[in-house]
């Protein structure tokens, strides 16, 4: 993959193949993946988008951070929490999930983006944006045995 800050891009997918959380005494699997978006059109003249494996990164590339989950064990697993950084490479895009519990602080504290403010450099404090967003989070209530799921978030190559 070539790409001006590739370290932070490769640090980002090692990230998300091990999202933050003790998986040594749990049947819970955690995948991580990254893809970006092809934009092509057909023949017809319609604009077809699909998600394919990036081999090129390059600023202003819309790309889908995932973590694909299963529960490969007999017995439900319940409040699971997935956290995952955002890569100082990249921003959160503006169309997330507004439910999307975020962190603007280094993961010290959490909430919806439209809860969370940061410090303005006059000293006075800001509604926070996508492209504050340094962590993302999500808590699954329970995960069925054979449960398989994916949870994903957009961002920005910047």
């Amino acid at each position: 993959m070539r790409f001006s800050s590739a370290f932070a891009l490769g640090a980002a997918m090692i990230a998300l193949a091990a999202p933050t959380q003790a998986l040594a005494e749990t049947p819970l699997e955690l995948v991580g993946y990254v893809k970006i978006e092809k934009v092509t059109t057909t023949p017809s003249g319609e604009r077809q988008v699909e998600w394919v494996e990036p081999d090129v990164v390059v600023p202003g590339d819309r790309l889908i951070f995932g973590t694909r989950f299963t529960n490969k064990g007999a017995a439900t697993l319940e409040r699971i929490v997935v956290s995952n950084p955002v890569p100082a490479s990249v921003r959160l895009s503006g169309e997330i999930d507004t439910a999307l519990l975020v962190s603007v602080d280094g993961g010290t504290t959490w909430g919806q983006l439209s809860e969370l403010e940061i410090p303005a450099p006059d000293g006075t404090r800001r509604a926070a944006r996508p492209e504050d967003v340094t962590n993302v989070r999500w808590v699954l209530p329970a995960i069925a045995p054979g449960e398989r799921g994916q949870l994903e978030f957009p961002v920005t190559v910047r």
